[in-house]
């Protein structure tokens, strides 16, 4: 009877440690922390900024609305969002051109849209990235 309550006690101590080690291996994923719970993270808003009147022309008003949808969920300087900040500054850096051929064509990072937007749209992104300063992010806004 002794043999085979230690036996029971066994399996049932190898079973947990097996459990804890299989539950520490999905709590990672190519050496980063891995949760399948997403994380909810509160951004604050400055809402006087977003309320202010537009001094965009129809153009810009359409790549703004084109930025939105595509571009804003992932450029945005934050570990939730990691692209990095798109505007003014960085069209002047890369030129009107090289943002073109990199919204069309994409890298390993980041779709291409050629087959989603047309040369107008892409035109209409440039425009409003030309009109448009990012707010830096706060250290603490990115962790």
């Amino acid at each position: 009877m002794t043999r085979r309550l230690v036996r029971i006690v066994s399996t049932a101590a190898a079973l947990v440690a097996l459990a804890a080690g299989t539950r520490a291996a999905a709590q990672q994923r190519n050496g980063e922390a891995y949760s399948t719970t997403p994380e909810v993270v509160r951004e604050v808003y400055d809402m006087r900024a977003a309320m202010a009147p537009l001094l965009l022309g129809e153009t810009e008003v359409r790549g703004r609305a084109l930025f939105a949808q595509r571009c804003a969920n992932c450029h945005g300087g934050t570990r939730q969002r990691p692209g990095p900040l798109l505007g003014k500054r960085t069209v002047e850096k890369l030129g009107e051109a090289a943002i073109r051929e990199k919204v069309r064509t994409g890298s390993p990072m980041m779709p291409g849209y050629e087959h989603t937007f047309l040369p107008a749209q892409l035109d209409e992104l440039v425009a409003f990235l030309k009109t448009f300063t990012p707010r830096p992010q706060s250290a603490g806004a990115q962790e």
